[in-house]
């Protein structure tokens, strides 16, 4: 595994809708592998690798949930709105880093009453929620390009130990470093595959959407990142996933249920070649692949991911054996890609 480049990949600054930093940094390890590579007007980052056979989409959205900032008082203290799925009470005494219009980096603090002046309960709403960078007015915060309108996210340097990684934005930057090893393992192809890193799925899926508008794919394969929900508050049928069971292979979820058909032929592959993975049925949660597999006249959609617990919060917990697995399964699923287009009706 390259940790470091996971280690670049997650610390990058990229909420929803300012993800180019993180782009830029898969486009600058990509670019050697093929001549058509694009950033298209939504900043979805896109590259074909093959020209001829069945046109096949893998996807893994850059951005992460953050927060955009909405006012600032008269004594510089910032008020801030969500940038996808956030819990107010995640939010309460974390660091948070902001990007300035000039490309700076202010860094405040969720404000938290301490235990002596304790209110009956925390906040529970992101109107309550105040961050402090230490400005004293107003003028003061806009001087240093602090203003409505600029986007802000999770304070957090990811750290490893053994085959434990801990960072934000694992969700799905896991997914993106993923899709960059296994373009660099393809060397020959018998399909068309566009890897596309896209943009704004913690707001809805909008990325994708423009994306797949421009492919027209037969078959797509998104790798993200999912719910390892096995801790002592939760009882085993609730786990979702958990870590250390390998690739999460999704039969449904909230907003798409897998190709019968698709799914099995995919597991029916992974465990011919031992490859260790976990089903997963997620009632709760979605991603892209609830956009892509309806779009058009329907695409086969499947989805591959990598359990992490805390998701959406300031630091996740991820395991690099998993992560390994993840690539093992999209590597091999890829070189039996006509099996997998072959008819699933």
């Amino acid at each position: 595994m390259n940790i470091e480049l996971l280690e670049s990949l997650s610390n990058q600054f990229g909420p929803s809708g300012f993800e180019s930093s993180v782009t830029g940094i898969i486009k600058g390890n990509v670019s050697q592998l093929s001549r058509d590579l694009k950033i298209d007007a939504l900043g979805n980052l896109i590259m074909r690798i093959g020209d001829e056979g069945p046109r096949v989409l893998l996807s893994a959205h850059v951005d992460e949930v953050g927060v955009i900032i909405t006012h600032v008082d008269q004594r510089g203290f910032i008020r801030v709105a969500p940038l996808g799925g956030i819990d107010p009470w995640v939010m309460i005494g974390q660091e948070l880093v902001f990007r300035t219009r000039r490309g700076e980096l202010i860094r405040g603090v969720v404000g938290i009453d301490p235990p002596h002046l304790r209110r009956e309960k925390p906040p529970n709403r992101f109107e309550e929620l105040y961050v402090d960078a230490g400005f004293t007015s107003r003028e003061e915060a806009s001087k240093a390009g602090v203003v409505p309108g600029i986007p802000g996210t999770f304070s957090t340097v990811m750290v490893h130990s053994g085959d434990v990684i801990m960072g934000k934005a694992l969700d799905d930057r896991l997914g993106a470093y993923a899709l960059i090893e296994v373009a660099r393992r393809i060397r020959s192809s018998n399909a068309t595959f566009f890897f596309a890193w896209n943009t704004q799925e913690e707001v809805g899926l909008r990325g994708i959407q423009a994306v797949i508008n421009g492919i027209n794919p037969e078959l797509a394969i998104v790798v993200e990142t999912t719910v390892a929900a096995d801790v002592p508050s939760n009882p085993e049928e609730q786990w979702i996933t958990r870590l250390g069971g390998g690739a999460a292979i999704r039969a449904m979820d909230r907003s798409m249920i897998t190709n019968p058909t698709l799914l099995e032929k995919a597991t029916a592959i992974l465990e011919s070649k031992g490859v260790k993975y976990q089903l997963q049925v997620n009632p709760y949660g979605g991603t892209d692949a609830g956009a892509i597999h309806v779009h058009g006249t329907g695409v086969p959609t499947l989805v591959i991911s990598t359990p992490a617990r805390y998701i959406h919060a300031p630091r996740s917990i991820a395991l690099m054996s998993d992560v390994d697995a993840v690539i093992s399964s999209l590597s091999l699923l890829l070189e039996n890609i006509n099996y997998l287009v072959s008819p699933l009706y």
